[in-house]
């Protein structure tokens, strides 16, 4: 299960925002954005930025 904040990356992901973009909206770190990332990716156990927002996007997860 996604964290709120890693739920709220993922969404910003799936709007086509960069990660610098995402760490600028958030007021984070890119390092931070990048751990996010990660541990996204393990959680669902997908490779990339485009596998994620698919698999959310099929949970519901992710809309615009």
């Amino acid at each position: 299960m996604l964290s709120p904040r890693e739920l709220e990356v993922a969404r910003m992901v799936g709007m086509g925002c960069t990660n610098k973009m995402i760490a600028a909206s958030l007021g984070i770190s890119l390092y931070t954005v990048s751990t996010h990332l990660r541990r996204i990716f393990v959680k669902l156990e997908v490779p990339t930025r485009a596998a994620m927002v698919a698999v959310l996007a099929g949970r519901g997860a992710v809309a615009g």
